[in-house]
């Protein structure tokens, strides 16, 4: 004989134990099914009102006993559903307990403390969003506990500990924002992983690099677009008082720039409004632009060869290593934008920027961005490189960049691989392709890494359009701050 329970509320029938007093001439029904009589079925499961139990709960195995219905006799014509759960006197469940805090032996070096002398006055809402305080705050030795629960959910409760109440102070637990910066700068300079996840610096870099910027940060002129911008002869503001300290405006600016963070993210991170998130990008990426551009230099002959790695052991000549590299860009709505702008290589809008790197990966030429359409010859041709060449500079590139004669008036080479003009390439051909290979893909490995600033790595919004330049060549300039590429 199968098992029957009553699925209503809290009623304990079982036909197992049909011996007690409770269970005399009680019987089971069977619970109306959701296919056949949804209607029916969901009436039910509403009288029974039990926690968690609805229409996907019911099965074939499912049943109600008689004692629920009216007269205790099961369903009649006259009252064919069960007494709703609230008209039936039910045993209330028993409060949750809690866990208490472990008591201080007297093999403990700190004091035997009373809980009633450590408690510390809180009022609801202090801890979180969402939660509310429903006991008191209680110190422990070098702990603090107390008991929250959810807003949305009365039944969720659990403990909260805190374990240094010194760092918590009354003005961090009624500030939620300050408690989350503070948080939040600890993560990212707790160790050199966590500093290079979020900024793309180690930590010893990166205070290396805000030692830097601080004497000029603290007397810049903050951007408030450029119908705010200043006429001559009138005097400038450096704006309003901040609102936070200087190395957390850098953070912020390092970790929009590397981690792509939305505006609003960062906003509720640091507890600023959006548009000081916004005036504190702008500002800090054009003086970072500024007073990094050094990083990256064009190197003299005699730098290249003395720190020339093994892989151009056949090209010893070698200067440079150029190549473009794209960046996608929001479909503008004026059709000939996106008619500049289209790229016939990518399929989509972009922004285009010619980049040469030395034998060793770092980056020692950066142009402007142009237009998705342009050619790689064109941009070579405008972009200001062939100024930096010198005579007998090598300069090794991809098939596509056909300027051997505008390298000849510098009196330069060009090192690319052979064409096979619709022919087989000789073993000769296929043993220089594949060394120029060998070699090349340095540059690719060096774009790889400036692409990992996830700001640049997305669809970019035309409203950035104007930092886009500033922000490629300030991740540029960080990373010839990382490891070489090629020893």
């Amino acid at each position: 004989m199968p098992f029957h329970h009553c699925c209503y509320g809290l009623c304990k029938s079982d036909n197992r134990y049909k011996d007690r007093h409770d269970m005399a001439h009680v019987f089971f029904i069977p619970f109306p099914k959701p296919k056949s009589q949804p209607e029916k079925c969901l009436r039910w499961t509403r009288a029974c009102g039990r926690e968690g139990f609805d229409v996907k709960s019911i099965t074939r195995h499912t049943y109600i006993c008689s004692k629920h219905f009216v007269g205790g006799r099961g369903p009649t014509v006259d009252f064919p559903d069960p007494v709703p759960v609230t008209s039936t006197p039910s045993k209330p469940r028993p409060p949750p307990r809690h866990r208490q805090a472990d008591r201080v032996t007297s093999d403990t070096p700190c004091e035997k403390r009373s809980v009633e002398d450590d408690v510390l006055p809180t009022k609801s809402g202090d801890i979180q969003t969402g939660m509310d305080i429903v006991g008191p705050m209680t110190a422990l030795g070098d702990h603090a506990y107390c008991t929250v629960k959810s807003t949305a959910d009365a039944s969720t409760q659990t403990n909260l500990c805190f374990d240094d109440i010194s760092t918590y102070t009354d003005d961090m637990l009624q500030n939620p924002k300050m408690l989350t910066k503070k948080l939040t700068m600890d993560n990212i300079t707790k160790n050199n992983k966590s500093s290079k996840f979020y900024t793309g610096l180690s930590i010893a870099m990166l205070m290396l690099v805000f030692n830097w910027l601080k004497d000029k940060a603290a007397r810049m002129t903050y951007w408030r677009g450029q119908s705010e911008t200043k006429q001559d002869g009138q005097k400038s503001s450096r704006g309003p008082s901040r609102l936070l300290s200087l190395y957390e405006e850098f953070i912020i600016t390092l970790m929009r720039l590397r981690r792509a963070n939305d505006v609003e993210q960062l906003s509720d991170l640091f507890g600023v409004s959006n548009s000081h998130i916004s005036r504190i990008f702008n500002t800090w990426i054009n003086l970072m632009c500024k007073e990094l551009c050094f990083l990256i230099k064009w190197p003299s002959t005699r730098q290249v060869k003395h720190n020339l790695p093994k892989c151009f052991k056949y090209f010893p000549n070698t200067k440079a290593v150029i190549d473009c590299t794209e960046f996608l860009l929001q479909k503008p709505s004026i059709p000939s934008s996106q008619r500049v702008t289209w790229s016939s290589y990518k399929h989509r809008n972009t922004l285009k920027c010619l980049v040469a790197c030395c034998p060793k990966g770092s980056f020692t030429f950066v142009s402007k961005l142009w237009s998705g359409s342009i050619s790689d010859r064109r941009i070579v041709q405008q972009s200001g490189f062939l100024d930096l060449l010198s005579e007998h500079d090598d300069i090794m590139a991809d098939r596509g960049f056909l300027i051997r004669d505008l390298l000849a008036f510098k009196k330069a080479t060009l090192n690319i691989p052979p064409f096979s003009h619709g022919r087989q390439l000789s073993s000769v051909a296929v043993t220089k392709t594949r060394r120029i290979a060998s070699a090349r893909i340095h540059v690719e490995r060096a774009i790889g890494r400036l692409k990992e600033y996830k700001l640049l790595q997305g669809v970019i919004p035309l409203k950035m359009k104007g930092s886009l330049c500033q922000c490629v060549n300030v991740a540029a300039s960080l990373c010839n701050l990382d490891n070489v590429l090629a020893k």
